[in-house]
């Protein structure tokens, strides 16, 4: 009986080590106040280092300001304009992880047409970027979860780069990125 009960631990903490755990999670709220539905907040993505609940400083090309709107239960959502500053967040540690995805919660501002996300990978500190096969939302302030596989590798760090929208003149909205992975 304790050799069935050794082989049966073995094999299950073997599949449990196997499972996919949480790497990184961000839900862009770092330390801004609830005012009120659809308020925004505006700010240059320094001024905010070191308050980011995933621990990784968000930025943008030159500093530019980046928008967090609040809405959705007093959740925050990092807000992109249309042909505004991509904002990356660079350099997740992901070492040791294997089979590592990425899901996010997307929102396209007021009505039209669905938008496809332009979300960019890097495994080499953002010296290459590969674009993600994102899948196109809903319009109208539908939000919808989305899952895409990170690129296939034996690397240590990731950066993500999140673009505008250049569809159409809807601003996109991001909230709860989480990759996980495979230990």
């Amino acid at each position: 009986m304790k050799k069935i009960a050794l082989l049966f631990f073995a094999l299950t903490t073997g599949i449990l080590a196997k499972a996919q755990q949480t790497v990184y999670s961000e839900n862009f709220e770092s330390n801004v106040a609830y005012v009120s539905d659809a308020y925004m907040y505006s700010f240059a993505p320094s001024t905010k280092a070191g308050t980011w609940n995933g621990g990784v400083n968000l930025k943008t090309a030159g500093d530019a300001n980046i928008n967090l709107r609040q809405g959705w239960g007093n959740g925050f959502l990092l807000k992109i304009e249309f042909k505004g500053a991509a904002v990356t967040i660079p350099n997740i540690n992901v070492a040791g992880y294997t089979n590592l995805s990425l899901s996010y919660n997307f929102v396209v501002e007021d009505g039209g047409g669905a938008v496809k996300p332009k979300i960019e990978a890097s495994i080499d500190g953002g010296a290459s970027w590969v674009t993600l096969p994102t899948v196109a939302s809903g319009g109208g302030w539908n939000a919808e979860t989305k899952s895409v596989a990170l690129p296939l590798g034996n690397y240590k760090t990731i950066s993500l780069r999140m673009n505008p929208n250049t569809e159409t003149a809807n601003a996109i909205m991001f909230d709860n990125f989480i990759i996980t992975g495979t230990k």
